[in-house]
């Protein structure tokens, strides 16, 4: 059996997903900064959550189509809005 050929648009909308979780990873990341020094545990908790990111992030490919457009769509407008992004986080 032949392996399935990706293409560009897929690529480029894989991308588009990375990126996106890549955002969401930059403002936990910002959070965590902040909470350090006076609330650990939360801060705790964030890096946490952010590993979870991360994972999500490493799991994106453009072999899963469906996968990406749901990245896409959850977490493209909560990036763009940080009360929504903690709202739905």
């Amino acid at each position: 059996m032949a392996e399935q050929e990706t293409s560009y648009d897929a690529i480029v909308r894989t991308e588009i997903a990375i990126e996106i979780i890549n955002q969401a990873r930059a403002i936990v990341t910002a959070r965590v900064y902040e909470l350090e020094g006076s609330d650990p545990d939360a801060a705790e908790a964030l890096r946490a959550r952010r590993r979870e990111l991360i994972a999500l992030q490493h799991s994106i490919t453009g072999a899963d189509p469906k996968a990406v457009e749901t990245v896409i769509t959850l977490w493209g407008p909560r990036v763009k809005d940080e009360a929504r992004f903690w709202a739905e986080f």
